[in-house]
Protein backbone atom coordinates (compact mmCIF):
# COMPACT_ATOMS: atom_id res chain seq x y z
CA UNK A 1 0.00 0.00 0.00
CA UNK A 2 1.16 3.12 -0.45
CA UNK A 3 1.72 6.18 1.85
CA UNK A 4 -0.36 9.07 0.07
CA UNK A 5 -2.74 6.39 0.67
CA UNK A 6 -3.06 7.22 4.04
CA UNK A 7 -4.90 10.02 6.10
CA UNK A 8 -1.82 12.35 5.67
CA UNK A 9 -0.75 11.26 2.39
CA UNK A 10 -3.89 12.43 0.73
CA UNK A 11 -3.60 15.98 2.91
CA UNK A 12 -0.16 16.53 1.38
CA UNK A 13 -2.00 15.57 -2.13
CA UNK A 14 -4.09 17.90 -1.72
CA UNK A 15 -1.64 20.90 -0.55
CA UNK A 16 0.08 20.05 -3.67
CA UNK A 17 -2.96 20.95 -6.03
CA UNK A 18 -3.60 24.04 -4.60
CA UNK A 19 0.10 24.79 -5.63
CA UNK A 20 -0.24 22.97 -9.00
CA UNK A 21 -3.29 24.74 -9.71
CA UNK A 22 -1.72 28.24 -9.20
CA UNK A 23 1.16 27.10 -11.98
CA UNK A 24 -1.27 26.09 -14.50
CA UNK A 25 -2.97 29.58 -14.94
CA UNK A 26 -1.16 30.61 -17.98
CA UNK A 27 -0.83 26.49 -19.40
CA UNK A 28 -2.64 26.22 -22.84
CA UNK A 29 -3.04 23.69 -25.55
CA UNK A 30 -5.01 20.33 -26.32
CA UNK A 31 -3.76 17.61 -24.11
CA UNK A 32 -2.65 17.20 -20.54
CA UNK A 33 -1.61 14.13 -19.24
CA UNK A 34 -1.07 13.13 -15.41
CA UNK A 35 1.00 10.45 -14.46
CA UNK A 36 0.68 8.18 -11.63
CA UNK A 37 -1.80 5.91 -10.31
CA UNK A 38 -3.59 9.03 -7.99
CA UNK A 39 -7.30 9.60 -7.12
CA UNK A 40 -6.08 13.22 -6.56
CA UNK A 41 -6.82 15.28 -10.41
CA UNK A 42 -3.95 17.58 -10.42
CA UNK A 43 -5.87 18.93 -13.83
CA UNK A 44 -9.07 20.18 -12.04
CA UNK A 45 -8.58 23.71 -12.61
CA UNK A 46 -6.34 22.97 -16.09
CA UNK A 47 -7.68 25.15 -19.08
CA UNK A 48 -6.57 22.14 -21.46
CA UNK A 49 -9.70 20.92 -22.30
CA UNK A 50 -8.36 17.25 -23.16
CA UNK A 51 -6.76 15.25 -20.23
CA UNK A 52 -5.38 11.99 -19.76
CA UNK A 53 -4.40 9.87 -16.81
CA UNK A 54 -2.32 6.45 -16.41
CA UNK A 55 -3.54 5.35 -13.16
CA UNK A 56 -5.63 5.91 -9.80
CA UNK A 57 -9.64 7.12 -9.92
CA UNK A 58 -9.51 8.84 -13.08
CA UNK A 59 -7.24 5.94 -15.11
CA UNK A 60 -8.38 6.77 -19.13
CA UNK A 61 -4.76 4.89 -20.30
CA UNK A 62 -2.88 2.81 -19.32
CA UNK A 63 1.09 2.54 -19.49
CA UNK A 64 4.37 2.48 -17.03
CA UNK A 65 4.98 5.73 -15.86
CA UNK A 66 8.51 6.03 -17.80
CA UNK A 67 7.48 4.25 -21.08
CA UNK A 68 4.90 6.77 -22.62
CA UNK A 69 3.62 4.84 -25.64
CA UNK A 70 2.58 8.36 -27.70
CA UNK A 71 3.89 10.32 -30.12
CA UNK A 72 6.87 12.59 -30.19
CA UNK A 73 5.86 15.98 -30.10
CA UNK A 74 1.73 15.59 -29.00
CA UNK A 75 1.55 16.32 -25.65
CA UNK A 76 1.45 20.25 -24.18
CA UNK A 77 1.02 19.79 -20.63
CA UNK A 78 2.50 16.58 -18.16
CA UNK A 79 2.22 16.54 -14.25
CA UNK A 80 4.68 14.28 -13.32
CA UNK A 81 3.94 13.91 -9.56
CA UNK A 82 6.56 11.84 -7.28
CA UNK A 83 7.53 9.70 -10.30
CA UNK A 84 10.95 10.58 -9.71
CA UNK A 85 11.32 8.41 -6.82
CA UNK A 86 9.78 5.31 -8.30
CA UNK A 87 12.36 5.23 -11.06
CA UNK A 88 15.47 3.77 -10.87
CA UNK A 89 16.52 5.42 -14.46
CA UNK A 90 15.47 9.32 -14.21
CA UNK A 91 17.57 9.69 -17.27
CA UNK A 92 15.60 7.56 -19.29
CA UNK A 93 12.20 9.25 -17.60
CA UNK A 94 13.34 12.69 -18.63
CA UNK A 95 14.16 11.89 -22.09
CA UNK A 96 10.48 9.64 -22.56
CA UNK A 97 8.99 12.88 -21.23
CA UNK A 98 11.14 15.49 -23.78
CA UNK A 99 10.21 13.30 -26.54
CA UNK A 100 6.52 13.93 -25.48
CA UNK A 101 6.01 16.71 -24.62
CA UNK A 102 5.84 19.46 -27.64
CA UNK A 103 8.43 22.15 -28.14
CA UNK A 104 7.19 25.02 -26.15
CA UNK A 105 4.91 22.69 -24.02
CA UNK A 106 5.61 22.41 -19.94
CA UNK A 107 6.44 19.14 -17.44
CA UNK A 108 5.57 19.95 -13.91
CA UNK A 109 7.42 18.08 -11.25
CA UNK A 110 6.75 17.06 -7.83
CA UNK A 111 9.25 15.53 -5.63
CA UNK A 112 10.42 15.32 -1.77
CA UNK A 113 13.41 16.99 -0.82
CA UNK A 114 15.86 14.80 0.54
CA UNK A 115 17.17 17.69 2.70
CA UNK A 116 13.91 18.04 4.84
CA UNK A 117 11.79 16.58 7.38
CA UNK A 118 10.68 13.86 4.36
CA UNK A 119 14.71 13.34 4.14
CA UNK A 120 15.26 12.69 7.76
CA UNK A 121 11.91 10.04 7.89
CA UNK A 122 13.31 7.95 4.68
CA UNK A 123 16.87 7.65 6.10
CA UNK A 124 15.73 6.86 9.77
CA UNK A 125 12.21 5.23 9.15
CA UNK A 126 13.37 1.90 7.64
CA UNK A 127 9.73 1.67 5.98
CA UNK A 128 9.55 -0.58 2.72
CA UNK A 129 6.71 1.26 1.42
CA UNK A 130 6.58 4.16 -1.38
CA UNK A 131 7.71 6.54 -1.37
CA UNK A 132 9.82 6.21 1.65
CA UNK A 133 11.98 3.52 -0.36
CA UNK A 134 12.34 5.24 -3.24
CA UNK A 135 14.77 7.65 -4.51
CA UNK A 136 15.15 11.36 -3.43
CA UNK A 137 16.72 13.22 -5.69
CA UNK A 138 17.29 17.04 -4.93
CA UNK A 139 15.76 20.09 -6.51
CA UNK A 140 19.37 21.33 -8.21
CA UNK A 141 20.26 17.57 -9.29
CA UNK A 142 16.50 17.39 -11.23
CA UNK A 143 16.97 20.60 -12.65
CA UNK A 144 20.91 20.39 -13.55
CA UNK A 145 19.45 16.76 -15.48
CA UNK A 146 16.64 18.26 -17.01
CA UNK A 147 19.00 21.38 -18.50
CA UNK A 148 21.15 18.16 -20.03
CA UNK A 149 18.11 17.28 -21.89
CA UNK A 150 17.36 19.76 -23.58
CA UNK A 151 14.62 21.59 -20.79
CA UNK A 152 14.87 25.13 -19.57
CA UNK A 153 13.64 25.71 -16.25
CA UNK A 154 10.88 28.06 -16.27
CA UNK A 155 9.86 27.80 -12.28
CA UNK A 156 11.11 26.41 -8.82
CA UNK A 157 9.95 26.85 -5.64
CA UNK A 158 9.83 24.69 -2.43
CA UNK A 159 6.83 24.37 -0.34
CA UNK A 160 5.51 22.55 2.97
CA UNK A 161 8.23 23.11 6.13
CA UNK A 162 5.72 20.84 8.32
CA UNK A 163 6.58 17.85 10.24
CA UNK A 164 5.73 14.53 8.21
CA UNK A 165 6.24 11.76 10.46
CA UNK A 166 2.45 11.17 11.69
CA UNK A 167 0.75 8.73 8.83
CA UNK A 168 -2.63 10.10 10.13
CA UNK A 169 -2.31 14.03 10.10
CA UNK A 170 0.40 16.34 8.87
CA UNK A 171 -0.37 18.49 11.70
CA UNK A 172 -0.23 22.37 9.13
CA UNK A 173 0.78 25.28 11.03
CA UNK A 174 1.27 28.68 9.31
CA UNK A 175 4.42 29.63 12.07
CA UNK A 176 5.99 26.52 10.57
CA UNK A 177 5.67 27.68 6.79
CA UNK A 178 6.21 31.64 7.31
CA UNK A 179 9.62 30.58 9.36
CA UNK A 180 11.07 27.86 6.72
CA UNK A 181 10.05 29.91 3.55
CA UNK A 182 12.11 32.71 5.30
CA UNK A 183 15.13 31.28 6.98
CA UNK A 184 15.60 27.74 5.47
CA UNK A 185 14.24 28.28 2.20
CA UNK A 186 15.67 25.19 0.53
CA UNK A 187 14.30 22.71 2.99
CA UNK A 188 11.16 22.35 2.75
CA UNK A 189 9.38 18.97 2.30
CA UNK A 190 8.05 19.41 -1.14
CA UNK A 191 9.56 20.94 -4.31
CA UNK A 192 8.01 21.81 -7.67
CA UNK A 193 9.54 22.91 -10.64
CA UNK A 194 7.92 23.54 -14.08
CA UNK A 195 10.23 22.83 -17.20
CA UNK A 196 9.67 23.66 -20.31
CA UNK A 197 10.44 22.21 -23.82
CA UNK A 198 12.59 24.42 -26.24
CA UNK A 199 14.40 23.20 -29.78
CA UNK A 200 16.44 25.72 -31.45
CA UNK A 201 14.76 26.55 -34.80
CA UNK A 202 17.70 25.82 -37.62
CA UNK A 203 18.71 29.60 -38.71
CA UNK A 204 20.06 29.84 -42.08
CA UNK A 205 23.89 31.36 -41.81
CA UNK A 206 24.82 32.85 -45.74
CA UNK A 207 27.89 32.22 -46.06
CA UNK A 208 30.36 33.95 -46.24
CA UNK A 209 32.77 34.42 -49.06
CA UNK A 210 36.79 34.76 -48.84
CA UNK A 211 37.68 36.63 -52.01
CA UNK A 212 41.13 34.96 -53.38
CA UNK A 213 43.95 36.69 -53.18
CA UNK A 214 45.29 38.25 -56.96
CA UNK A 215 47.91 35.76 -58.48
CA UNK A 216 51.06 38.14 -58.88
CA UNK A 217 52.85 37.01 -61.78
CA UNK A 218 56.45 37.71 -62.42
CA UNK A 219 57.37 38.64 -66.59
CA UNK A 220 60.78 38.49 -67.09
CA UNK A 221 61.19 40.47 -69.81
CA UNK A 222 63.91 38.80 -72.57
CA UNK A 223 66.38 41.03 -74.56
CA UNK A 224 65.85 41.28 -78.46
Amino acid sequence: MSWFNSPAGKQLLLAEQFVIESLLQDKFGYFAMQLGGYDCNFLTESRIAKHLFNGGKYQNISFFNCAIPIAADSVDLIISPHIIEQTSNTEFLFNELYRTIIPGGHVIFVSFNPYSFAGLRKIFGFENVAPWNGNFMSANSVQKSLISTGFTIDEAKMSNYQFIFNDQSIGFKQSFESIGSRWIPFFGNIYFIVAKKIEASVTPIKPKWVKPRKLSVAINKGRL
